[in-house]
């Protein structure tokens, strides 16, 4: 990685989709100069290397940077914005994809990495500790045979008061229009339209009128009846209730505070945390963060594993 001359641009990466380049010995790239700048490799294994080689790509003016842009497929930033901003200038932006159990085949994940992803996120929310560990396996095999570099992140569930259930197996259609109710009510069996709390004061201070989201806007609810604790909810944005959904309540375009003084980090979360570092996850993110303390602990742990 090197900076190129006043007029020209910052070339970080030549990704060429595995079409060749056809570089050869020439030292011209869209009438630019190719300065070598540090050839280094490492052998691992007989018969086995990786060669990297860096090197400044000088362009003369924004003609050039945009013909390189777009037959190069250059990652490019203005030289006075890296000494502005530095290495916070580059704006590349990441490209953080949820796996679910609709698109974790190996040929679905080829595909998202061929698109852009550069993590995958596990939501310890929903499916095993095998399916994880399955997801986790097919990623490192497209890294190592494929050449991706493609991180995983595991999102722990956190210690959730804000957390529905409707009792059946999969995903449940929420039409617009339709009715629920909403109860912390022990239920057998899943009836129809009828969603349960895990929390018994999760209706506490709600009022008519406010707005029940689901999953961050997966569906929609407006509180039009309170029947003792039960909320009775009229559907104003269809969408799929996943198992364990995750819920808020808005009032005026602004979030109702709920207060809760469960943990950040659950005995459950811990396992998951132990789960990814035994699998080599890159990434651990914490839901529900109400302090800096599970952070600090969260640090401290991983330290400890030389993680």
């Amino acid at each position: 990685m090197a900076v190129a001359t006043s007029d020209s641009i910052l070339a970080r990466s030549l990704i060429t989709d595995r079409r060749s380049t056809n570089f050869g010995l020439k030292n011209e790239v869209c009438r630019g100069k190719v300065v070598p700048c540090r050839a280094g490799g490492k052998v691992k294994g007989k018969g086995k290397g990786r060669v990297e080689v860096k090197a400044v790509v000088q362009i003369g003016g924004l003609e050039e940077v945009k013909k390189a842009k777009e037959e190069m497929g250059l990652d490019v930033v203005s030289e006075e914005e890296l000494r502005e901003k530095g290495f916070l200038g580059m704006r590349k932006t990441k490209l953080v994809c949820t796996i679910g159990p609709a698109c974790c085949s190996l040929q679905d994940l080829e595909k998202f990495a061929l698109g852009g992803m550069n993590v995958a996120r596990l939501n310890m929310c929903h499916n095993t500790r095998d399916w994880h560990r399955d997801v986790i396996k097919k990623i490192n095999q497209l890294n190592e045979e494929n050449g991706f570099c493609v991180s995983v992140m595991i999102d722990t569930e956190g210690s959730q008061i804000h957390v529905l259930d409707h009792g059946a197996p999969s995903s449940v259609k929420a039409e617009e229009g339709s009715t629920w109710l909403f109860t912390a009510q022990k239920l057998e069996g899943s009836p129809p339209f009828t969603i349960q709390a895990n929390y018994e004061g999760f209706s506490e201070g709600i009022e008519l009128g406010d707005e029940l989201v689901i999953d961050g806007g997966m569906a929609s609810f407006q509180v039009i009846e309170k029947v003792g604790n039960d909320l009775r909810c009229k559907c104003t944005d269809s969408g799929l209730f996943l198992p364990r959904a995750k819920f808020s309540f808005w009032r005026n375009g602004k979030l109702v505070a709920r207060n809760s003084e469960l943990p950040t980090l659950s005995k459950k979360d811990w396992a998951d945390i132990e789960f990814g570092v035994s699998e080599g996850v890159d990434f651990i993110a914490l839901s529900f963060v109400n302090d800096a303390d599970p952070v600090r602990q969260l640090k401290n742990y991983l330290y400890m594993r030389s993680s």
